[in-house]
């Protein structure tokens, strides 16, 4: 069995702002790439290495930020890959030992089957990019009001890719499509908008349902200015209220790569 130390470049690699929970995302950076990966590290490194979660609150200034996750190993050591995350004024209080959740994750559900899957590719116990075939090619659509909010929906419970998560408007492109026409069509057929897009980033990322070798990103960018039909299953979020959301890991991915191009 791996120590942790032999655990820790394999998750060095597989984190991003994709395994990152919301909450930090807009925080997260390649200087700091432990920020907000607690939750699926700690589930991770309880898969391969056994023992219980433990769970203690974040402060600054004596106020509370949040949340933060370690590992207790089955000889009772304490393992936290993440502790080098915080920075100067954030303390760690407390440790309580918590029970796994039975069933799927409440949230970040996607970034932990994420780093999960990159942490066991690393080691190479599996992958899908050792499955023959084209990858699939996806199309989504940031679309963005002028004081920044973001057009999200919500993907079914049932879903193959990011169940239950909040994504951006997208799916499959179509034989005989481009990626821009499946932006376009798309973006019709889920929220009955019409917008200019232009293409933003393109990127190849794990296929975790094992239909492909990979799945071929292609995000597209646009605005909105008027209202926009909002139900359950669609909203336009507001800057300030994304770290409160349970984002998908291609939404959190295509939102940070955004930002960057914004700042």
């Amino acid at each position: 069995m791996l120590t942790v130390d032999e655990l820790r470049p394999f998750f060095l690699s597989a984190w991003g702002p994709d395994t990152c929970d919301p909450h930090d995302l807009a925080s997260w950076h390649p200087g700091n790439p432990a920020r907000g990966q607690c939750g699926p590290t700690a589930l991770v490194v309880q898969d391969l290495l056994g023992g219980d979660l433990v769970c203690g609150e974040v402060h600054q200034d004596g106020v509370r930020l949040g949340f933060h996750w370690w590992n207790r190993l089955p000889d009772g050591t304490d393992a936290d890959l993440t502790a080098g995350q915080f920075r100067p004024g954030e303390v760690v209080t407390g440790g309580v030992v918590r029970h796994r959740p039975a069933g799927p994750l409440g949230r970040c559900r996607g970034q932990y089957a994420l780093l999960r899957h990159r942490v066991l590719s690393g080691m190479g116990e599996g992958g899908g990019e050792d499955r023959p075939g084209l990858p699939t090619r996806i199309a989504v659509v940031a679309l963005t009001s002028p004081d920044g909010s973001v057009l999200l929906r919500l993907r079914a419970q049932d879903a193959a890719a990011e169940p239950g998560q909040w994504g951006l408007p997208g799916g499959h492109v179509e034989a005989g499509e481009t990626p821009a026409e499946a932006a376009v069509r798309e973006l019709a057929e889920e929220t009955g908008l019409s917008a200019e897009l232009r293409p933003l980033w393109q990127d190849l990322r794990p296929d975790l349902t094992g239909d492909a070798p990979a799945v071929e990103l292609h995000a597209f960018a646009g605005e909105i200015d008027a209202g926009v039909p909002e139900d359950a299953q669609a909203r336009l979020v507001p800057a300030d209220e994304l770290p409160n959301v349970d984002l998908s890991p291609t939404t959190a991915a295509v939102l940070h790569y955004l930002r960057t191009l914004r700042t």
